[in-house]
């Protein structure tokens, strides 16, 4: 079980969503995703299935040009996006890691989001209808 994080079922259209199973102060770091590299070969592939949906772009200088993308092993792969997120995220490439923070007090039964363009304020369009 995790200690911030309970996954719910939200609708047919949004699917399943990650809520807070506590009060959550600013600042908290609530989840640390371990990552998985895919080889761009593979993610061809991926790109054909419903895993497309749960992949990260990756930009490691360190990894690049074999991998772009990733798939967390994380709770938080339930995390919905939203252009008001509740959340950030940040890459930890050195650990292969996704840190996950509070940007703001957060209340139990609140849902978590991010943003998925990776920045807060980043109001770019996504590759899916936004359901807010």
């Amino acid at each position: 079980m995790h200690e911030f994080i309970e996954v719910k079922f939200i609708s047919e259209i949004k699917g399943k969503g990650a809520f807070a199973k506590k009060d959550i102060k600013k600042k908290t770091v609530i989840d640390i995703a371990n990552v998985v590299l895919i080889p761009n070969e593979e993610y061809k592939k991926i790109k054909k299935t419903q895993l497309y949906n749960y992949c990260y772009i990756w930009e490691d200088p360190k990894h690049k040009p074999a991998f772009k993308n990733a798939i967390t092993l994380s709770v938080s792969q339930f995390i919905n996006h939203s252009y008001t997120p509740n959340l950030q995220y940040l890459y930890d490439y050195e650990n292969k890691a996704i840190e996950y923070t509070a940007l703001q007090d957060i209340k139990k039964g609140e849902e978590l989001t991010v943003n998925y363009n990776g920045l807060v304020e980043d109001t770019s369009q996504v590759w899916f209808n936004v359901q807010d």
